[in-house]
Parts: structure tokens; C-alpha cells; sequence
């Protein structure tokens, strides 16, 4: 589309929607309520856009906006959006397409949503900014408020944010163009296409780490979700007080940006999987007294993510290792979704996640805890372990859910003891169980 063609067809779209200029000489256009800012200073979030996307973007915020009803400006012409990006206004306030002001206890809110909303979009980079979770066109700073609602946003590149600001977890991650050298690759353990887990060694405290990356658009979703969010989301969760202070759930290190991609660096656990000590037998060598204290261990875990509104929708064999002593540790958070914050993925439709044997993704959506269908298989699996190696020797990635169905059926004739199969019972159908009694 040619640029007078596109600057008629801005003009009208901003018309439409009762957005326009304060007076002629303003290269902002506002809408027709007024600004509700009484701050001097806080968080405020840009859109950034090209001249050929600037009408799509503009159309799909104002159709957003009318839900959330955020504070904004937005460029008055293509024009002056053609100038502001070649930096006429100054280098700083290149790519500030719409400025949004969220209030102050929205702002996390507010950026995860339009973070999923815009995800493929394309954008100018905000040389004043930090682009918000590697997004191409949202961005975001702390700054003047009041003065730039009014005109050209003067970066004060002194001004941190103040105490009582919303905290941003994307904030404090720094971002590099190669892996720091606190850190060396030892092993790969696994890759698959843009995503990786190493084992690494921690120069700095001399101790073996476990690295793992995702490149932005890796394994995305229809609702937008990508790989390198989720490794954000298990970032977040790790990092929650609660599980930084419990043994049981593996420790975080560290988290970081690697070019177009997310890194986070958890301890490296002595022990094995009950994968492979159920694959190689170890397992059943337990008494059945054993096994079930791993399974009181991994109840009383779930039960503490439930009770923080945290689903490990992941949990299987895989995920759980034991150590030397027999106790148990629960990884690999990146299936796991809360209820608030960006672990809740803006309240996004997610697909259903989990290990064959151990999910059901019919309910998986429609149930509050989908985790404790995986205890009720869990614990089945760890009473008989011979099951497990049973099933698990029918099944690949190629694998159809019906198919999975059948083998469990198959896998799992035996029938459970009597106080066994009633727990069995009541987290199979998602209710709380608060321990064995051994």
C-alpha cells in the first residue's frame, strides 16, 4: 500500500475511534477521556510498529482497549510515525508507536497481555527501553509521567524504579551475546532443535549446574505461548519464596537472556530419576514401605504447589529424582501454570502438557488441580513398578492417546490394596489427599 494511501486510510481509523490531536502541532493523538495519571513517575509500556503493520497494530489495540481501557497516546500520522522511527525527535524516542500508562498495580498484568497479544508481531526496537520477554514490539521503562503525557518522553537515564513500583520480574534479567564465564559446558544431556539441556560446572562455587535454553518461537502455541516463556514461567515459580526455602523442589541459580533466547541454571541433583531406577529395576528392590514414603515426599510437594495455586500439570518418574537418602526432588517446572502472575501465561487457553501415563488431557482444562490425576498414577506405578516397565516399553512419541488408553488398561490389571485404591480413588477425581498412613 502506498503512503498517502496508508496515511488516509490512519487518519480514518483514528477518526472512527475518537483519537485525535490536542492541537495541530502535537504529533500525539489522544482519546476522548481524560487522562487518569497522578504520578509523576512510574512504569509505562510502548507499541512499537513499522509504517506497513502501524494500521493492523493500531486496529487490534483499539479493539483491545475497549475491554481494558488503559491510558494512552498513540502517533498522530504515519507521517510523524515515519519521522519519529528515523529518530527526527531524537534517537531515544525511536519506535514509540503507542505509549501505554497502566496503573501502577497493573503493570505485570498489562504486559503479559499485550506480550501474548503482539507476540509475532514486528517492531523498532526502543532504544530507551528494555524489550519486554525478547518481544519484537513491546516495550517498557520506568519514567516521567505527567510531563510526557503531555509531549516528547525525555529520558532521564538516572531514574531507577522507586521502591514501592510494581516489581517486574523481566527487569533485573540480563542479557548477553554469549554464555557468561561463570559458566562451562560439560555435556549436552539433550537437543532438540532450538532448545537444549546441559550439564555445566559453576566456576564460580566449582559445582555442577544443569543449563537450559529456548530460543523465542520454539515449540509455540496457538495462544502464543513459546518455549522460552514457559522456561520464564518455571524461572518465576522457582524463584517464589516458598520453593526457594523447600529442598524438595530443585534450586535456581540463575536466569538470563542469550541473544534470542531464555537461560536458566539450576543445581545439578546427585541421584537418579525414578524413571530410570524403575527401567532398571532398582526400583522394585525397595520395600513397598519405601516406595510409598517417596510417594508421602511427592504428595506433601504437589500439595504445597496447590496451596500456593500452582498446578505441576508435569509430573512423572521423569521429573522426580531421589538421592542417595532416599529423598526426593521434584524438576523441570516449565509445564507448571499459577493462577496469578506470568505463570498464569495472561490467562491464556494452554494446550494440555504432561507424560504419557501420567495426564489426561480431556480434563486436564476443566479440573482445578490436574496434578492429582498424575499423584493417583504416580502412586499406582510405584506400588507395582513392573507396570510401569510394562508401559512404558509400548509407548513413543509416535504414540496415539487412544492408543496410550489401551496399553494403561493392559498395564494396569492388578488391583490396588483396599486403603491403597481409595486414595487411588480420590485423586483420580482431582480431590485433596493430605497423606498415607504407613
Amino acid at each position: 500500500m502506498k503512503k498517502l494511501s496508508l496515511s488516509k486510510e490512519y487518519d480514518l481509523l483514528l477518526k472512527q475511534n475518537n483519537i485525535c490531536r490536542l492541537n495541530s502541532s502535537d504529533i500525539w493523538a489522544y482519546p476522548n477521556f481524560p487522562h487518569q495519571i497522578v504520578n509523576n513517575y512510574g512504569w509505562k509500556i510502548h507499541i512499537s510498529a513499522v509504517l506497513t503493520n502501524a494500521i493492523d497494530i493500531a486496529q487490534r489495540f483499539f479493539n483491545l482497549n475497549r475491554k481494558k481501557c488503559w491510558d494512552f497516546k498513540i502517533i498522530a500520522s504515519i507521517s510523524e510515525l515515519e519521522r519519529l522511527n528515523l529518530g527526527y525527535y531524537g534517537n531515544s524516542q525511536v519506535g514509540k508507536f503507542i505509549t501505554i500508562y497502566p496503573k501502577p498495580q497493573n503493570v505485570l498484568e498489562t504486559l503479559e497481555i499485550l506480550h501474548y497479544y503482539f507476540h509475532n508481531e514486528i517492531g523498532i526496537a526502543v532504544g530507551s527501553d528494555k524489550s519486554y520477554k525478547l518481544n519484537s514490539n513491546i516495550y517498557y521503562r520506568f519514567g516521567t509521567l505527567l510531563s510526557d503525557i503531555k509531549n516528547i518522553d525525555h529520558r532521564d537515564k538516572t531514574l531507577h524504579p522507586f521502591k514501592d513500583a510494581q516489581k517486574i520480574p523481566d527487569y533485573d534479567l540480563q542479557h548477553y551475546h554469549k554464555l557468561p564465564s561463570r559458566y562451562l559446558i560439560l555435556k549436552v544431556l539433550k537437543h532438540l532443535g532450538p532448545s537444549g539441556v546441559f550439564l555445566g560446572l559453576d566456576v564460580k562455587f566449582m559445582k555442577k549446574v544443569i543449563i537450559r535454553y529456548a530460543c523465542k518461537y520454539f515449540n509455540i502455541e496457538s495462544s502464543n505461548i513459546d518455549e522460552a516463556d514457559r522456561l520464564l514461567s518455571s524461572s518465576n515459580i522457582l524463584n517464589t519464596n516458598e520453593i526457594l526455602k523447600d529442598s524438595g523442589f530443585e534450586n535456581i541459580i540463575d536466569t538470563f537472556y542469550l541473544d534470542n533466547s531464555v537461560v536458566i541454571v539450576t543445581e545439578f541433583i546427585e541421584g537418579e530419576s525414578l524413571d530410570e531406577l524403575a527401567m532398571s529395576n532398582k526400583l522394585s528392590t525397595l520395600s513397598l514401605k519405601e516406595r510409598l514414603n517417596i510417594f508421602n515426599q511427592i504428595l506433601f510437594l504437589i500439595n504445597k504447589l496447590n496451596k500456593l495455586e500452582i498446578s505441576f500439570r508435569d509430573l512423572s518418574f521423569s521429573n522426580v529424582i531421589l538421592s542417595q537418602d532416599k529423598q526426593a526432588k521434584i524438576i523441570d517446572f516449565n509445564y507448571a501454570i499459577s493462577k496469578s502472575g506470568i505463570s498464569c501465561f495472561a490467562k491464556n487457553s494452554i494446550n494440555p502438557a504432561g507424560t504419557y501415563g501420567f495426564y489426561n488431557p480431556y480434563e486436564q482444562s476443566i479440573v482445578e488441580f490436574p496434578d492429582r490425576f498424575s499423584l493417583a498414577q504416580f502412586l499406582y506405578f510405584l506400588v507395582y513398578p513392573d507396570t510401569y516397565i510394562s508401559f512404558m516399553k509400548n509407548i513413543d512419541i509416535d504414540t496415539s492417546y487412544s492408543e496410550i488408553v489401551s496399553y494403561l488398561k493392559k498395564a494396569q490389571k492388578k488391583k490396588l490394596p483396599k486403603d491403597l485404591l481409595n486414595t487411588y480413588s480420590k485423586l483420580i477425581h482431582g480431590k485433596y489427599i493430605d497423606k498415607l498412613n504407613l
